[in-house]
């Protein structure tokens, strides 16, 4: 049961996480005017699962960091009693485009699941498989994207105002198409507080699941909230704890000493 949670809560995170431009609920958007696509951040969030009457919850850590000019890494890890799980990834983000680089998947503990390391080579356009020590030439589409990169760039597409799209993700040994759909915008009250949100689906083929994201209505369109209902039921919920901004909190502790 850990070991199923703590992957989907991965997965989940991947694909409906924080992306662009984080900003706090006291924030206010006109002071970044000229924000840069992706801003540096720290996210605490907490994760409740439900299986029957039984319910719990999963602590996990998402953090954003630029390494030079076009290259960022993002770590994602989840922590429960008995198992833990961390995912990583470098990638190229240059013209609102990212093009992963290095992807590298470890668990430990109750999860069973064997180390992933993939090398993505954007001028062969080609996939390497370090593991397994296997090269993938046929796997390569436009705009791929690795298992933690691809809704950052589902964010960036929604802030460019697009309401629809479809991302190629390169998961575990194949490539598979993701398809998003913008809902429309609501109020949601949540531990952080109360937000106009914008409500985001990843469009599945059977109607048993839905899986709902809601973005805040701000620039960077930060996760505040996702959940997974199975036959009408809620399965798991996602909330952000803590979000921290490094470069924000610099600004204002410089602009608090003047």
């Amino acid at each position: 049961m850990i070991q199923g949670l703590l992957r989907k809560l991965s997965s989940i995170l991947a694909v409906l996480c924080i992306s662009i431009t984080p900003i706090t609920v006291s924030a206010d958007p006109t002071n970044l005017p000229n924000a840069p696509a992706l801003t540096p951040y720290t996210v605490e969030y907490t994760s409740e699962y439900r299986i029957g009457w039984f319910s719990f919850d999963i602590d996990a850590t998402r953090t954003l960091e630029q390494r030079s000019d076009n290259l960022w890494r993002v770590d994602f890890d989840a922590e429960a009693s008995i198992a833990s799980l961390r995912e990583t990834s470098d990638f190229v983000y240059k013209d609102n485009q990212i093009t992963p680089v290095n992807y590298s998947y470890r668990a430990s503990g109750m999860i069973d699941e064997p180390d992933r390391t993939l090398h993505f080579v954007a001028d062969t356009k080609s996939i390497e498989d370090l593991e397994k020590d296997r090269k993938r030439d046929d796997h390569w589409q436009e705009g791929i994207q690795d298992n933690l990169t691809y809704m950052l760039q589902a964010s960036i597409e929604v802030a460019k105002g697009n309401t629809e799209f479809t991302l190629p993700v390169f998961e575990k040994s194949k490539t598979k198409p993701f398809r998003f759909r913008v809902v429309g915008k609501e109020e949601i009250k949540i531990k952080a507080g109360t937000f106009d949100a914008i409500k985001i689906e990843q469009v599945r083929d059977s109607k048993k699941r839905e899986v709902y994201a809601w973005l805040a209505d701000a620039p960077g369109y930060p996760l505040i909230r996702l959940r997974d209902k199975k036959d009408g039921k809620l399965r798991y919920q996602i909330q952000a704890t803590e979000v921290n901004y490094p470069l924000h909190d610099a600004e204002r502790s410089d602009n608090s000493a003047q």
